[in-house]
């Protein structure tokens, strides 16, 4: 079987992406004790302590706003099988990121070597 480098590097960013995006699933699942909201009401959050900490005494704000989740988090717990879980896709997601850095070379050797 014949396959282009071209093809190696789509399946490459597919894996890649696939990767990225089970590891960044993983990190949250993982870090369940850390944040007491949703992922949805977890990414407001995220936005509005980035937002305050890049206006003028904002670090301060931003830090109260940390704080605040801190405790929030120690009310609701851990899930200790929701973060082994987590650690699981994680680990699944920089095994997909090795696989497409891996065809992403190699498609880039085979594209070398058929220029020579």
């Amino acid at each position: 079987m014949n396959i282009s480098p071209q093809t190696l590097n789509v399946i490459g960013f597919a894996s890649t992406a696939l990767g990225s995006s089970l590891g960044i699933w993983g990190a949250l699942k993982q870090a369940n004790a850390y944040y007491p909201f949703g992922i949805l009401e977890f990414a407001g959050h995220l936005r509005r302590v980035f937002k305050k900490t890049i206006q003028e005494r904002g670090l301060k704000e931003a830090l109260k706003q940390i704080h605040i989740a801190e405790k929030l988090g120690e009310l609701k717990g851990e899930n200790r099988a929701k973060s082994l879980i987590g650690l699981y896709l994680l680990f699944r997601g920089f095994f997909l990121n090795l696989i497409g850095a891996a065809l992403a070379l190699t498609a880039s050797i085979m594209d070398s070597a058929f220029h020579k």
